[in-house]
């Protein structure tokens, strides 16, 4: 007995906490005479009720059809309850059902200590027996729906857990499992933050952050969702999209937060690649127009400014500011040069095959002077018998000159730049690396956009350049940071095939 609030707040009862087996006599076969049969041995009732054994049944006529029922094999039957109660001593409840029965005069046959449910009463247990298969068909039921939605989550090739509202992983789907490596059941209760791959990885869940998804959604009650990046091991760039979907409970709090989290990063770089040959185009057509119309008043403004700087009754400080005109001019033809350069059409007007060492050695001889200037080292690792790639020779130089004076540039108080080909698959491999700084996440998705200008570095025309002639000739350029800092840009070029022409 508990008394006082404990008591109030209880709303159920408690079955006798000693352990206690009860032997069950059945007296006639009235109204739910199978009913009780299946009570007293069905193991789903185990549940709400003691364990039960039949001892026997008294009243059951000699040719009643039903001594023949599985429920019955092996059960001793009485043609009275005084021999069932003689036989069986140690009954301590009996379950009458028949009719007419004189419920007292039974009563007062009962072995010691055995109690009585008389007909009336044996209709609760009907009743539960009710209840216990309904439940039992909403249980099947639900287990059907569990398992088809495990099956569903599970096939689904991104992040999905079940986060409750203090940040514990109440279940996740087995992709997240996959990744981490670990037993499921390990994982289940344990602070989502340990759903996080690694430091290369993006939070999945950080309660900690008021602006994570799982912290929006569980403020808000509305959907919440984030673009987040990372540097992977690789150096590669990695996006995801994680998005968070509050769960409300009965009373409409926000209890748990589904989190899901997709990686994006091929569509990502597709969309940036896009973008980044839309400027390239545009840019292309500007430096063609520009080109055309400043070329011949720049060449006339030249020619003139050389004459003036060459003759020779023009005092010596006149000639002076002349050959400065001339320098900026030539400076400005350069450019206009690279202009061109840049809107001339290359894929598919040009023929030709490239032979890799040839022009990875003049390339690496015309930035010679420049390595040696700022104190940086160049090597060179050419894997032997490589295919010629479908490119023109100059233009391939030109990419590798172009990659080699970026790597240059970033190196300022002297390092190292490295060259190497190799062949991947189906593709010839060149790849130029340096010993730089390193390359930030906003740098390495712009680098390839004309006259980009970032964190400590810009970046002209040559890599737009590099990135529009590999592009046309039908190869591919990737741009990673280095574990231990500098960058590395590799051109995946298609190779001349035996007997074909580009």
């Amino acid at each position: 007995m508990v008394d006082g609030p404990r008591a109030a707040r209880e709303g159920y009862c408690v079955l006798d906490t000693e352990e206690r087996d009860y032997l069950v006599g059945v007296v006639g076969c009235g109204p739910g005479f199978d009913t009780i049969l299946e009570i007293v041995a069905g193991e789903e009732f185990r549940e709400f009720l003691p364990p039960m054994r039949l001892a026997g049944v008294a009243g059951l006529a000699p040719d009643d059809p039903r001594r023949g029922e599985p429920l019955l094999a092996g059960v001793p039957l009485y043609p009275s309850p005084e021999e069932l109660f003689a036989a069986n001593p140690g009954i301590n409840l009996v379950v009458e059902l028949q009719s007419g029965c004189d419920c007292r005069a039974l009563a007062a046959s009962l072995p010691p200590g055995a109690s009585l449910i008389d007909s009336t009463a044996s209709f609760f247990l009907c009743a539960l027996s009710n209840a216990v298969s309904v439940g039992a068909h909403c249980r099947r039921r639900l287990d059907h729906q569990k398992l088809l939605l495990e099956a569903i989550v599970d096939e689904v090739q991104e992040d999905i857990a079940l986060v409750s509202a203090a940040g514990k992983v109440v279940d996740l789907n087995r992709n997240i499992v996959a990744r981490l490596g670990k037993p499921k059941e390990s994982l289940l209760g344990r602070p989502c933050e340990e759903l996080q791959s690694g430091p290369d990885d993006p939070p999945f869940c950080d309660p900690g952050d008021p602006q994570s998804p799982f912290s929006m959604a569980l403020a808000t009650g509305v959907k919440a969702e984030r673009l987040q990046t990372a540097m992977a091991v690789d150096g590669r760039l990695r996006y995801f999209r994680t998005y968070a979907y509050p769960i409300r409970n009965a009373v409409g709090r926000v209890g748990h937060v589904v989190v899901f989290r997709r990686d994006i990063t091929d569509r990502t770089q597709g969309e940036i690649s896009a973008r980044q040959a839309e400027r390239i185009e545009t840019v292309g057509r500007l430096s063609s127009y520009l080109a055309h119309e400043i070329r011949n008043p720049l060449f006339a403004a030249s020619g003139f400014a050389r004459r003036l700087s060459a003759m020779s009754d023009l005092p010596e400080a006149a000639r002076e500011k002349a050959g400065i005109v001339v320098e900026e001019l030539a400076r400005m033809e350069a450019l206009l040069t690279q202009f061109l350069e840049f809107a001339r059409p290359v894929g598919g007007t040009v023929e030709g095959k490239a032979e890799v060492d040839r022009a990875a050695r003049e390339a690496v001889d015309a930035v010679s002077a420049e390595a040696d200037t700022r104190r940086v080292g160049l090597v060179m690792d050419i894997a032997p018998e490589l295919p010629p790639v479908a490119l023109d020779p100059a233009l391939l130089k030109q990419c590798l000159v172009n990659l080699l004076r970026n790597a240059l540039e970033s190196l300022p108080h002297g390092g190292l730049v490295a060259l190497a080909a190799d062949r991947v698959e189906e593709r010839v491999r060149l790849r130029v690396t340096d010993s730089g700084r390193g390359v930030t996440r906003e740098n390495l998705e712009n680098m390839f956009s004309p006259f980009y200008k970032g964190d400590q570095c810009e970046y002209g025309l040559g890599l737009a350049m590099v990135k529009k002639v590999v592009d046309d000739f039908g190869g591919s350029v990737e741009a990673v940071g280095q574990p231990d800092g500098g960058c590395a840009i590799t051109l995946f070029l298609p190779p001349v095939l035996a007997g074909a022409t580009h």
